[in-house]
């Protein structure tokens, strides 16, 4: 792995903005991750793209522009301390750039390519010399596409569908290479998701009362999971996070990206984790399509819904650290506590009834 030093002029912990700016919009003004981009994109011998921020969350992310060609580069770090730091670990990031090669070299699926830089390496490395601070940085392809937003139609969902069946198939048959390695979604996850959410009781954001309704459907989910085993079948690597802006459309064709909490994962979660962005109307057309490709088991209704639990608090606990996020946080723990878990105690159906 390269590494390569560079002073840091300015403090690293610089308010960023959070969201997403226009795809390639307008130049920002010189921060500290210019310099941290500018330097990484010296070990790819791209020292005079052009660069514009795009945005921070997950990753800081730029788009990079030479001779003609885009890119994405990011700068593997979180805009919040307090979220999970094993998808900055570099073992972590090159696990993820080799899903993605195999992807763009064994499937038809679009996706964005990782580049190598100069050392033949999949993560870079910058070291400032000020704080004396590592930050990892890996390099993408830009692929073109436009994030939709508007509601998906059947006939969206049917390809969506058929798209994350692609993306099981190519796992289910993937041999992984050496020290792979990426999280997994597993009870402890889900415990560990539970846990994040209790500061929010403490700040009333959340009533103890829903928190209680919360623990108990963790508890039937967990006892799911464990009838469920982790056979080749239905557990393997997911991209977990296949919501409407993480995949583009172009040309009708959908194009996954943002596989940055890809990790090992029940098949059946990786569906229910899109499922809670679309229309219970739309739902079936997904399964429909996925079912073109790859078979579900009888029963897959009831264990989507038991993931679509799971994903749910999952997506709570990420956000819940983000004062911005707090009213919404509030008001969804209030309709799934009244609409989703209910049913799900009394075993009755809600995928096709409740958003």
């Amino acid at each position: 792995m390269s590494l390569v030093i560079v002073p840091l002029r300015l403090s690293v912990n610089i308010n960023v903005k959070a969201g997403i700016a226009k795809r390639c919009g307008s130049m920002t003004q010189t921060s500290a991750y210019d310099y941290i981009a500018k330097a990484a994109l010296d070990q790819y011998g791209m020292a005079q793209g052009k660069l514009w921020f795009l945005g921070h969350s997950g990753s800081v992310t730029f788009c990079v522009e030479i001779q003609e060609k885009k890119f994405l580069l990011r700068i593997h770090q979180a805009i919040s301390r307090l979220q999970d730091n094993v998808w900055q670990r570099p073992d972590v990031i090159e696990s993820e750039l080799l899903w993605l090669n195999a992807l763009h070299r064994d499937t038809e699926i679009v996706v964005q390519e990782p580049v190598k830089n100069l050392q033949d390496q999949w993560v870079t490395q910058v070291l400032t010399d000020e704080i004396t601070e590592v930050f990892y940085c890996s390099l993408l392809h830009w692929i073109d596409g436009n994030i939709l937003n508007s509601h998906r139609t059947p006939q969206q969902a049917y390809r969506l569908g058929l798209l994350m069946a692609q993306l099981h198939q190519h796992s289910n048959q993937w041999q992984l290479p050496q020290n792979f390695v990426r999280p997994a979604y597993d009870q402890n996850r889900l415990q560990a998701a539970l846990l994040a959410l209790y500061p929010a009781v403490l700040q009333e954001l959340i009533s103890a009362e829903n928190y209680k309704i919360l623990e108990v459907a963790v508890s039937r989910v967990q006892s799911m999971i464990e009838k469920l085993g982790q056979t080749q079948d239905i557990w393997g690597l997911i991209h977990a996070d296949l919501h409407e802006g993480n995949y583009l459309l172009h040309n009708e064709e959908f194009r996954p990206i943002d596989f940055a909490v890809c990790g090992f994962g029940y098949y059946l979660y990786d569906v229910a984790s899109s499922l809670q962005y679309l229309l219970p109307t739309v739902r079936a057309s997904f399964f429909e399509g996925y079912q073109t490709i790859r078979k579900l088991p009888e029963n897959y209704l009831q264990i989507t819904e038991s993931f679509l639990i799971m994903a749910l608090i999952e997506v709570l606990s990420f956000h819940v650290n983000n004062p911005q996020e707090h009213e919404e946080i509030s008001e969804t723990v209030k309709y799934i506590a009244r609409e989703h878990i209910p049913p799900y105690l009394e075993g009755e159906s809600f995928l096709f009834d409740k958003y």
